[in-house]
């Protein structure tokens, strides 16, 4: 289990980013890779209600499990967060999760790139169907804050939403996938 500091920012594209990254001596840890991203809840959306995420992720040939609990924070999303690599398909732990009454509430796919500064920070690159963000990660909020100056972004622009709350901010409706969900 770690603390996860993060906050995101939408950007046209990476061309900037990139080249402010290879500046600050940052090493890219990951070409752009697809992503495959399942939330789940238990029938009752208590998981939701107690602002806890239960994901499964797909990235590259690696499936993740990952619960995210919340900590309280009014500048940046602050989470712990535990991870573990998962040596099963991703519909094999889906199966699993299934039976276990959690079923899936919404799904995404993105291709991330990770880079890495100096310091630690990690340095995601997403880019979705609704937009392109830099997504900043680290442990402190003085190492988050630190990377936004270095990248030369705003961070009274930076945002905490989740993808899904970004997804429905931008106006794009839900993907075929997604009502595919809710309709199985």
């Amino acid at each position: 289990m770690f603390t996860e500091v993060e906050l995101k920012y939408e950007v046209k594209d990476f061309d900037e980013i990139r080249k402010k990254l290879l500046l600050a001596g940052a090493g890219l840890l990951c070409d752009m890779t697809e992503e495959q991203n399942t939330v789940y809840d238990l029938l009752d959306k208590s998981l939701g209600r107690t602002n806890t995420l239960l994901r499964l992720r797909k990235f590259g040939e690696e499936v993740m499990l990952t619960v995210k609990e919340p900590v309280s924070s009014q500048e940046m999303k602050i989470r712990r967060e535990h991870e573990t690599l998962l040596s099963i398909s991703l519909e094999e732990a889906s199966e699993m999760l299934k039976a276990l009454n959690y079923e899936p509430v919404y799904r995404y796919e993105k291709t991330r790139e990770i880079w890495s500064l100096p310091d630690g920070v990690h340095v995601c690159l997403d880019s979705l169907h609704f937009g392109k963000f830099v997504e900043i990660e680290a442990d402190t909020e003085a190492k988050v804050e630190s990377a936004f100056k270095t990248l030369d972004l705003d961070i009274s622009k930076g945002l905490r939403h989740s993808y899904k709350q970004l997804q429905k901010i931008s106006g794009f409706q839900e993907s075929i996938i997604d009502v595919s969900i809710r309709n199985s």
